[in-house]
């Protein structure tokens, strides 16, 4: 676990500069958001808690909607450049510590909406993540998540073409993509009830995409962002990330 904890914290230094030089990377992250925040469909005063919460990007737009936002993270580095995002918002009454989500310090029941985005992937036993989840949500409460979706063209690229035919190797820690089944047998088995399933970035894999001149890669982003709502309805379970909402049953 000190190997991730240790990779989010290098990762964390300049994450914000990595997503604004690349167009798609900024759409990928920006169309993640909006999904979430959609999905969680949150309303003043309820209290929601963020399990990864990186650089706070989501908790930004949830603070301002005027939710009791608390988010907690495995990274401390993450935690601080969280802390300094949300003051530029002047944003402070938000709560940012550092959490094992697989180990939530919360007492049963505390929180009306939980979310997990980008997270579960990096987590090896990430079905006691969802478990502890699932207890400190409220009965009724609903749950969030997102992750990146290996029946995907991004997964395509990175489980046959990179690591397969050209088996490079990378250098995440852990990073164990998901399929649509894998996550619904471990809400089901958490006492959850999926209630909605959407996709989230069409983009053609990253492969090519990744290394094509940034007026193209503006291009290709204006294209996908034009049909990525229909998409991402038509086919839920083929974007690069799968988004899954769910209600503690």
């Amino acid at each position: 676990m000190n190997r991730i904890k240790n990779f989010f914290d290098r990762a964390a230094i300049d994450r914000s500069l990595r997503l604004a030089r690349n167009p798609i990377i900024e759409y990928e992250q920006t169309v993640r958001s909006r999904m979430v925040v959609a999905m969680l469909d949150a309303k003043p005063n309820e209290v929601i808690l963020d399990v990864g919460c990186g650089h706070g990007r989501d908790l930004i737009q949830l603070s301002k909607k005027g939710c009791i936002c608390t988010g907690i993270d495995f990274s401390s580095r993450m935690i601080e450049e969280a802390r300094k995002e949300l003051l530029k918002d002047c944003i402070e009454e938000v709560g940012l510590e550092i959490g094992d989500a697989a180990n939530l310090r919360f007492s049963d029941e505390t929180f009306d909406k939980v979310y997990a985005s980008e997270v579960l992937e990096h987590i090896p036993n990430y079905n006691r993540a969802i478990s502890e989840m699932a207890r400190v949500l409220k009965p009724a409460g609903y749950l969030v998540i997102t992750t990146p979706n290996r029946r995907s063209l991004y997964g395509f690229d990175r489980y046959v073409v990179s690591e397969k035919l050209l088996r490079i190797r990378r250098r995440h820690p852990y990073d164990a993509w998901k399929i649509f089944d894998e996550l619904a047998s471990a809400l089901n088995n958490n006492g959850f009830e999926i209630v909605n399933v959407l996709g989230v970035c069409y983009i053609p894999g990253f492969i090519v995409s990744y290394h094509l001149p940034r007026i193209m890669k503006k291009t290709l982003v204006a294209f996908v962002g034009s049909l990525e709502s229909r998409l991402s309805k038509i086919f839920p379970k083929s974007g690069y990330m799968l988004a899954i909402k769910a209600v503690k049953k």
